[in-house]
C-alpha cells in the first residue's frame, strides 16, 4: 500500500485546485521536462548551485516552481472583471472594451480564453473612465500583458516602495510614466 507524504498530499491539493486549463498547462510543462532534460543544462545548474540534483529533485523543484506561478496568476486575476462589466461600468458596446485593449488604453489579460480586466484601473472621474495618466502608462510598457499587470501591483523602489497602481491614484502619474518609460529598458 502507497504512503502519501505531507508534500505528496500538498502536491495532490494544488492539482485538484487547478482548472482545466492550468491542469493541462502543467502536464504539458512536466511531461516536456521529464522526457527532454538537458544534459548540458543541468550540468550548468549544477556548477552554479554547486550541488547536484537528482532527476526526482528536479522535477520536485519543477513542480514547486510552477505551483508558485500559477498561484501567483491567480492572486493577480482575482480582482478582475469581465469585458461585459466593463462595457456595463463604462456605458459602452461590449465591443469597446476590445478595441480599446487593442489601442492600449485599457488592459486585460487572456484567461481561459477571455478576456479579464483588473478593477482597479477604473476611475469614475478619470478621463475615459480609467485612473489619469493610466493609458500612458500603459503604452510605455515594452513587454506582454500579464507581465505589465504584474508591474502595477509590484512595490516599486523609485516610487518610495509604493506599487504603480498606488502612485497612480494618488496623482503621481508623471512619476510612474517615467518609471515605466525605464521599465526593461537594456534587457533586449
Amino acid at each position: 500500500m502507497a504512503r502519501f507524504t505531507v508534500q505528496d498530499e500538498e502536491k495532490l491539493r494544488l492539482l485538484k485546485s487547478l482548472d482545466e486549463e492550468e491542469q493541462q498547462k502543467l502536464m504539458d510543462i512536466l511531461t516536456k521536462y521529464s522526457g527532454l532534460q538537458d544534459q548540458k543544462m543541468d550540468e550548468r545548474a549544477d556548477r552554479l548551485l554547486e550541488r547536484s540534483f537528482s532527476p526526482k529533485e528536479r522535477l520536485e523543484l519543477e513542480f514547486e516552481t510552477l505551483a508558485q506561478a500559477f498561484e501567483y496568476r491567480r492572486r493577480l486575476l482575482s480582482d478582475t472583471i469581465t469585458a461585459s462589466r466593463v462595457a456595463e461600468i463604462l456605458g459602452t458596446s461590449r465591443q469597446t472594451p476590445h478595441d480599446r485593449v487593442k489601442a492600449q488604453t485599457l488592459l486585460a489579460v487572456q484567461d481561459n480564453g477571455a478576456l479579464r480586466f483588473p478593477l482597479w484601473q477604473f476611475d469614475p472621474e478619470g478621463p475615459d473612465g480609467v485612473l489619469r495618466g493610466f493609458p500612458a502608462v500603459l503604452k510605455a510598457l515594452q513587454f506582454s500583458d500579464f507581465a505589465k499587470l504584474s508591474w502595477f501591483v509590484r512595490p516599486n523602489p523609485f516610487l518610495d516602495g509604493r506599487t504603480p497602481k498606488e502612485a497612480l491614484k494618488q496623482g503621481d502619474y508623471e512619476a510612474v510614466l517615467q518609471e515605466a518609460e525605464a521599465a526593461g529598458y537594456g534587457q533586449n
